[in-house]
């Protein structure tokens, strides 16, 4: 992303993608995804292992915090900072954090070739909702992919309504005018409500550990990058990152 030049730039890692905190809360959270005695081992470390050496190798830092997942440290970084922040990612979830002028997403649309700038009013042409309640919308709606089911017989469709009509969560709940319907399916769901504002919130407090964010010029490490580049078959693109950290300084 060379048309870029953040003051401070941060990676931010899983140290547990499946945080006891969420589990406990709702314990079909990420369950089909756990592997089983006879799975395969996943794919996705090894190759994990060797975008965090190159990171390494480049000087740019990686953040995490135990216990919690990626989010959460952005959460907790973006809270930290204050002022302008841009999260590039390909997690919806994070459309949560949105709040103009200053925080946005710039969601990977194809790779980092095309991304949408997410703010307020892409989420409310996009949703149908106020652009600052994208948490409650994903609360009602839920996510499978996560294991998190939704309330029963509320849709997509249903909950943007709900949200746009009544601007929250709460205010939903407590409303005097809803359905029957409605009303006797957020009964139905109590539960998973309670427990799906605990899961679907991200940290503001995580126990964020690593660097200080600051965006070097040049990789720390040109020999050992240029070796591991070699190694791994990545020359391409480690020559399009150290030519994108020049264009920024």
């Amino acid at each position: 992303m060379p048309d870029r030049r953040p003051a401070r730039l941060f990676v931010a890692l899983d140290a547990d993608w499946r945080p006891e905190f969420r589990v406990a809360a709702l314990p079909s959270y990420k369950s089909h995804r756990v592997a089983g005695p006879d799975d395969p081992p996943d794919p996705v470390d090894p190759q994990m292992r060797i975008i965090i050496e190159i990171l390494g190798l480049f000087g740019i830092t990686t953040v995490a915090a135990e216990g919690y997942e990626a989010e959460d440290v952005i959460a907790t970084l973006v809270t930290r900072n204050g002022g302008r922040s841009e999260i590039v990612t390909g997690d919806r979830d994070l459309y949560a954090l949105v709040k103009d002028p200053d925080v946005r997403v710039l969601y990977t649309l194809r790779g980092v070739s095309e991304l949408a700038s997410v703010d307020e009013a892409y989420i409310n042409t996009k949703y149908g909702i106020p652009g600052d309640r994208y948490f409650d919308y994903a609360v009602l709606r839920g996510d499978p992919s996560d294991g998190l089911p939704g309330v029963h017989g509320i849709g997509e469709k249903t909950a943007s309504q709900l949200v746009a009509k009544y601007g929250s969560l709460d205010a939903i709940l407590a409303a005097p005018d809803l359905s029957a319907t409605i009303r006797a399916k957020l009964r139905a769901s109590a539960d998973y409500l309670a427990a799906a504002r605990r899961v679907v919130w991200m940290a503001r407090d995580a126990p964020v550990t690593g660097a200080d964010g600051t965006l070097p010029r040049m990789p720390k490490d040109p020999t050992g990058l240029d070796r591991a580049a070699k190694r791994y078959g990545l020359m391409a693109a480690t020559t399009r990152l150290t030519e994108a950290l020049a264009a920024a300084s």
